[in-house]
């Protein structure tokens, strides 16, 4: 068979490329594998659609909370014809790192550069051990790095993974940089819903249906009663997000996760009771996929 194609946020050395090498490794093990790296989210989702082509996103952080982008493009595919969906998820631990050119007086840092999420996981160690020194967000940890390596930045730290680093011999502070332990991330294998894959050796940690409701009433118990009807299927949600549509104020969807592991079917027939209570609501439900969720055994 022809290779898979797996896209990720670039560029090379950033925690979405580790993500997707280890998903590589497990969901689509011994199959070949093409690794893409993209510069940006808007050109992941606008890559010509192929079930040989996946994508590896992350959807959630433990402490900066849901990925926008991410949810935002597969709700806007939705109605596409051959619109991708979420096939499966992994949680993966994330460690953000101080990274700086060989030689540099760390009391002399006046700029800390990296990705938004990664400067606001490190604020407050960013504070302690760099005062004073101005935060500069670019487009990913990766990016960060390699500005620090190429010089672009004389005074500078980047936050990044320690792959990064090697990739361009840098230095790095010994300890992790985040300001909470048990930062994790949880990275989605996006593509077509045809699409197979291995059953991994990490544990099942649930089946997630990862849903959108949009159209619920602007009147009082509107959200409630939309909400009530999951309660009512026996149906446990995991997630609860708002997010404006984009026209007016107070216009918005709902992202929601449910869990559908206890249903042998993965939930399909109650989520289609559940469809057809919110219709009569005049709520609309968006399918954004029906997935397994792991966690590495190390």
């Amino acid at each position: 068979m022809s290779a898979w194609e797996l896209m990720y946020l670039g560029p090379e050395g950033t925690h979405s490329h580790e993500a997707a090498d280890r998903i590589a490794s497990a969901l689509l093990a011994g199959e070949p594998v093409k690794q893409v790296a993209m510069q940006s989210f808007d050109e992941i989702f606008e890559a010509p659609k192929s079930a040989q082509r996946l994508a590896c996103v992350p959807i959630e952080n433990s402490i900066q909370g849901s990925v926008w982008q991410v949810w935002d493009a597969l709700t806007r595919e939705h109605r596409e014809e051959g619109a991708r969906q979420i096939l499966a998820a992994v949680t993966l631990p994330i460690h953000q790192y101080a990274i700086y050119r060989e030689g540099l007086d760390l009391a002399q840092v006046d700029e800390v550069v990296s990705h938004p999420q990664a400067l606001a996981q490190c604020k407050e160690h960013i504070r302690l051990r760099f005062p004073g020194a101005r935060e500069a967000a670019v487009s990913s940890t990766a990016e960060a790095v390699r500005q620090i390596a190429m010089g672009e930045r004389a005074r500078a730290v980047a936050i990044g993974s320690r792959r990064a680093a090697a990739l361009y011999g840098l230095s790095v502070w010994p300890e992790p940089f985040e300001d909470r332990p048990g930062n994790v991330t949880r990275f989605a294998l996006v593509g077509s819903p045809e699409v197979a894959f291995a059953k991994p050796s990490w544990s099942l940690t649930d089946w997630t249906a990862s849903l959108c409701l949009r159209g619920v009433p602007h009147r009082p118990g509107g959200l409630a009663l939309a909400l009530h009807t999951f309660a009512a299927a026996n149906l446990n949600l995991t997630r609860l997000e708002s997010r404006p549509v984009g026209d007016t104020i107070g216009n918005y969807v709902y992202y929601l996760d449910a869990s559908v592991r206890p249903y042998a079917d993965r939930g399909e027939r109650v989520l289609s009771v559940v469809r057809e209570l919110l219709t009569l609501q005049g709520v609309e439900i968006l399918a954004l996929g029906v997935y397994p969720v792991y966690s590495p055994a190390g």
